[in-house]
């Protein structure tokens, strides 16, 4: 009897072991992958919060920070307007900022820190909710930063602070 239950229980924790292995290495690969995809800025299409059709291939060259957002969201609220107080809109990095929400309420949070009238800036709109395909992730917020030949230098998700922020935009310059 002891002898089963031992078989058993070595059974049962082998096979979890098993599944552990397999998630991590299924996970690993697909952050491989995810990796490669972003590697280079990848191709989109949205329209601006104007209503005007705008696509990467517009961005000739970085560095760039592309932002995830949502005006709801404290967090990126608080991103980026400490975002504009920084040097960051006036360095000639093109910023480009997306969302999936309304776009009344994207305008209205623009507005509030004058970012239609920052020549760097691009505020678009995710009506099809693609971001995620797209990037991999649809974390809010999150901040790609790529170089002058727009490859991927990082990713940062959640709330960061500027000077993460600038610390690699410089190491992308």
């Amino acid at each position: 009897m002891k002898k089963g239950l031992a078989l058993s229980i070595l059974s049962v924790i082998s096979v979890i072991l098993i599944l552990l292995v397999f998630g991590i290495t299924s996970k690993i690969g697909k952050n491989r992958q995810l990796n490669e995809k972003i590697r280079v800025l990848p191709y989109f299409s949205f329209q601006t919060i104007d209503g005007a059709a705008f696509n990467s291939k517009e961005i000739q060259s970085g560095p760039a920070l592309v932002i995830r957002f949502d005006p709801e969201c404290e967090h990126c609220r608080y991103e980026i307007s400490e975002l504009m107080k920084s040097s960051i809109p006036c360095s000639g990095i093109r910023i480009i900022m997306i969302s999936s929400a309304n776009t009344d309420s994207v305008r209205k949070l623009l507005s509030l820190y004058d970012l239609p009238s920052k020549p760097t800036i691009t505020a678009l709109a995710d009506t099809s909710a693609l971001f995620g395909n797209i990037f991999g992730s649809d974390f809010i917020p999150s901040n790609y930063i790529y170089d002058k030949e727009l490859r991927l230098v990082k990713v940062l998700y959640g709330e960061v602070k500027t000077e993460t922020i600038l610390k690699y935009l410089k190491q992308s310059e």
